[in-house]
């Protein structure tokens, strides 16, 4: 029954809890980005990073299924239904990260165009490269972690203000993201590639969190 519910053949105990610590990481910055959406009106994930995450979300939660138990892929399941939160946001307020009207006039197609390819692109190399591989989604996953951990500081920068970012989220993304490349280090060892844009994600992670502190310095004594 236990084997069922968490995977303790292929996954020793401390890759769990490193993979689930890390997990819950994520949870509590999407609950904070959902109270940002409906507080300051405004969604901090960068659109197109986060419509790959929806469709990432999406196919492993209901079309692909992780190896590591029952308890991960409801766990999927849990991070696609604050997602759906989330999204609803990106179609209503994600137009504010864009300062080009033209762009802002055709914001809701271009979303809809780039989810779409997503799901393409995602389900045609999720099964040839993250099942014979790692199983769970770590391969494809790491591809959307560094090009959301790009888009997070260029949005920052770019923004006069830090209202409607969560400290605490990018902390909590940062430190999750972290735990789960440690998992990636264990389990995937000999896979170099993987590991190297875990490295590469931390690199950028660590990056935000040095712009958003000395943002936030900046706006203080301004």
């Amino acid at each position: 029954m236990i084997l069922s519910i968490i995977n303790l053949q292929d996954y020793t105990i401390p890759e769990h809890i490193l993979f689930f610590t890390g997990c819950l990481g994520w949870v509590i910055a999407y609950v904070l980005v959902i109270k940002a959406i409906f507080k300051e009106q405004f969604i901090e994930i960068p659109v197109f990073a986060l419509c790959a995450n929806f469709a990432w979300e999406f196919l492993w939660s209901f079309v692909f299924k992780t190896d590591m138990g029952e308890l991960y892929v409801w766990g999927y399941r849990i991070w696609f239904v604050l997602d759906c939160v989330i999204v609803y946001g990106m179609f209503k307020y994600g137009w504010k990260q864009w300062r080009d009207q033209k762009l802002v006039k055709h914001y809701k197609f271009l979303i809809a165009f780039c989810l779409v390819c997503w799901f393409a692109v995602l389900y045609t190399y999720i099964g040839k490269w993250d099942l014979p591989i790692t199983h769970m989604g770590a391969n494809s996953g790491y591809i959307l972690n560094v090009m959301m951990s790009l888009m997070y500081p260029i949005l920052l920068l770019k923004m006069s203000t830090t209202k409607g970012f969560s400290y605490v989220a990018g902390w909590c993304k940062g430190v999750g993201t972290l735990l789960i490349s440690v998992f990636c280090s264990l389990k995937f060892g000999d896979h170099y590639w993987l590991l190297t844009l875990c490295v590469i994600t931390s690199i950028l992670d660590g990056w935000y969190l040095v712009i958003f502190t000395k943002k936030r310095k900046e706006l203080v004594t301004v």
